[in-house]
């Protein structure tokens, strides 16, 4: 399995919370649209990311998980029963 990291990163600027939030959800959406316009071929696609600053920083963001890990991860996440609606 391939690994592909991109980061964005502020340095030397003051953000707010609100702020540092609002810039997650948006490099989120662009994230998702890059792998759209790139042309990925993804078979099936667990994304998984949060902008809630009390979390741990290193799930900050998103993380796209494509293939079988992705499967078992989904159906785990099926079986707690946790859902959000959007």
């Amino acid at each position: 399995m391939s690994r592909n990291e991109f980061r964005f990163v502020v340095d030397g600027v003051d953000l707010t919370p609100e702020q540092q939030s609002h810039i997650a959800g948006e490099i989120q959406k662009a994230g998702l649209a890059a792998l759209s316009s790139a042309g990925a071929q993804l078979a099936t696609p667990l994304a998984l990311g949060h902008a809630n600053l009390k979390l741990r920083p290193e799930w900050y963001g998103i993380w796209v998980i494509d293939g079988p890990f992705a499967q078992e991860l989904g159906q785990k996440i099926n079986d707690i029963g946790f859902w959000m609606p959007r």
